[in-house]
């Protein structure tokens, strides 16, 4: 992607942000982000590309820290010396978060409808071409950051998979075909439940799964626990050209998100949130067993994550 292709992009991408953005919170949480990135750190004990990363971070900066770093950033009244030249060269930094593609889709490709130039997949390859010589679009310090958060996102499966609800009766989850009949769900992020329909769908997978799934351990428990638990899984590694790798987590998470999305009840269209940002909401009910559900599939998807990014950093800076 040349700098004119960005800055285009950019621009279009300003009016998308109206229409298919997520609401502002990371995949996974601050907690899951951190424990994926201990992991990582785990599987890069002794390597050269555990070398090369520390010349790019910070001095006591850990893989963590950069990991929730593109989250922060989200905020706009944060500020650090490294975020206004990244805010003013990338404005529309919180749409390298996810996707969107319908759940319904079986694989990744930038011809499907919620795939963008500067989605969350294409955004990971660009990061890793920086790494590794080949581009300028970020600085290596940004581009290791949004890396190391960016393979977290793209394991929580509706960063990847969204819902698209029918515009009339009855409610449904459909394909998006065609320019009308159809309405983004954003995610997840506009599918509510609980109490005064203050819960969503994205922030269920987001925080609350991994919450139900770390117990009572703190983020440096929890990282162990998943190292001694879960070995590593033959689809975890892959061959080819680094920069396709993105693409194969993408395809994976679809069908997570697929599974997600199963049993879920729309309940009733809403009407608008309070802040009138949004003018459809759908109030929903998850099937039975729907915790048991993220219990099962959040641990292993935090553990491949981790493994992952090592992987990834290690095919960068190979020993």
């Amino acid at each position: 992607m040349t700098p004119t292709v960005r800055a285009t992009c950019g621009s279009v991408l300003v009016v998308l942000l109206l229409v298919l953005s997520p609401a502002p919170m990371g995949a996974f949480g601050d907690a899951g982000h951190r424990v994926m990135a201990l992991i990582a750190e785990r599987h890069l004990e002794g390597s050269r590309a555990l070398s090369e990363l520390r010349k790019i971070l910070r001095p006591r900066e850990t893989l963590g820290d950069a990991a929730v770093w593109p989250d922060v950033i989200k905020n706009p009244l944060y500020e650090d010396v490294d975020t206004p030249r990244f805010r003013l060269d990338h404005p529309a930094h919180d749409t390298y978060h996810y996707a969107n593609l319908p759940f319904q889709t079986e694989r990744y490709d930038l011809s499907v409808p919620g795939a963008r130039p500067t989605d969350m997949v294409q955004t990971m390859r660009e990061a890793i071409r920086v790494l590794q010589g080949q581009s300028t679009v970020f600085r290596p310090r940004e581009a290791l950051r949004l890396l190391a958060h960016l393979i977290g996102d793209v394991h929580q499966p509706l960063h990847v998979g969204n819902a698209f609800v029918s515009a009339g009766a009855p409610l449904g989850f459909v394909v998006p075909e065609g320019p009308t009949g159809w309405r983004t769900a954003l995610g997840g992020n506009l599918l509510v439940y609980g109490p005064e329909d203050r819960f969503n769908l994205h922030a269920y997978w987001d925080s609350h799964a991994v919450n139900i799934s770390m117990r009572d351990d703190d983020v440096p428990a929890y990282a162990a626990r998943l190292l001694s638990e879960i070995p590593v899984k033959p689809g975890w590694i892959h061959s080819g050209p680094v920069d396709t790798w993105p693409a194969q987590w993408a395809s994976e998470s679809l069908a997570l998100a697929r599974e997600a999305h199963e049993g879920i009840v729309l309940l009733a269209d809403i009407g608008p949130d309070a802040a009138r940002r949004y003018p459809h909401r759908w109030r929903i009910r998850q099937p039975d067993g729907y915790d048991a559900l993220a219990r099962a599939r959040v641990p292993t998807q935090l553990a491949a994550a981790g493994y992952r990014l090592a992987a990834t950093l290690k095919a960068i800076w190979p020993d």
